[in-house]
């Protein structure tokens, strides 16, 4: 069917830019989050809204969106549409069928949410995102330190400020400072138990220590029993050698030359000296 007055060709242009633009536009929108129903709808509406588009294309690009499990739950709302307000009436489909109720969001703020590897501000985050501005922030700062660790807890609780985002901030700041000191603990206490020996090889150290202590004590006893003996055996030599050194042996030196050898200046009589001896 053609327009009164317009090209035919001027039509199929018309036709084939609305087509790539809807094909530009999908290949920039996420497949349906059906854990946030509501977060995908705010960030599909920021990119359709400048568009202008007819309520027709954007049902169809939802659509071209839903994973096969949803598709599934919705096959009789999408077989029969309403005529109009097609866009609108999908987004409320989903909501009520996808988005918890708020007694369910209570009872996961208040039981299930869990701190774990996040941090304190990505649980408050979260937590947020579940209360949507149902339940006031002094009960949500309650509800989020109660799954915060005791000694974060009473950190926050001495703080002097109360607002939320300030507390998350440095909950944070407290919790990875906790956590680098965790760290350097753990690798300490590995190194320390690397370098420290067990209980059995500290027993056989001390019991080689012990050896070596004993077999040193003997050894320094028999140099001492062989140092006495020296002493002995040359004190015994020199008394036998001043008992044999008498005027009548053949071998008699003087004093002088006995004292001085070959730089003697006196020499007296007996004496059996003679200048070319090598005595």
């Amino acid at each position: 069917m053609t327009t009164p007055g317009v090209p035919a060709t001027q039509l199929a242009l018309s036709q084939t830019s609305a087509d790539i633009m809807a094909i530009s536009l999908s290949t920039r929108i996420p497949e349906f989050w059906t854990e946030q129903p509501r977060a995908w709808y705010i960030r599909i509406e920021s990119i359709l809204a400048p568009q202008k588009l007819g309520d027709e294309v954007k049902f169809d690009i939802v659509v071209s969106k839903l994973p096969k499990e949803v598709i599934i739950q919705l096959t009789d709302f999408l077989a029969k549409p309403p005529d109009t307000g097609k866009f609108l009436a999908l987004k409320t489909k989903l909501l009520s069928t996808f988005e918890e109720s708020k007694s369910r969001q209570i009872e996961r703020l208040i039981g299930e949410m869990e701190l774990g590897d996040q941090k304190p501000s990505q649980l408050l985050r979260r937590m947020r995102e579940l209360a949507r501005d149902k339940v006031p922030d002094d009960t949500l700062r309650v509800l989020w330190q109660g799954h915060l660790p005791t000694t974060l807890r009473a950190i926050l609780t001495v703080t002097e400020t109360k607002d939320l985002d300030n507390l998350a901030m440095i909950a944070d700041n407290v919790a990875e400072a906790t956590r680098v000191n965790h760290i350097s603990e753990v690798v300490n206490q590995q190194t320390s138990n690397m370098e420290r020996p067990s209980t059995s090889d500290t027993s056989l150290i001390l019991a080689e220590i012990a050896k070596l202590s004993v077999r040193m004590t003997n050894m320094e006893q028999s140099r001492s029993r062989q140092n006495y003996f020296d002493r002995n055996r040359d004190r015994s030599g020199s008394r036998s050698s001043s008992r044999r050194r008498t005027p009548q042996n053949p071998n008699w030196l003087c004093y002088y030359h006995y004292k001085f050898r070959q730089n003697a200046q006196k020499c007296v009589q007996p004496c059996a000296w003679k200048p070319s001896s090598e005595n």
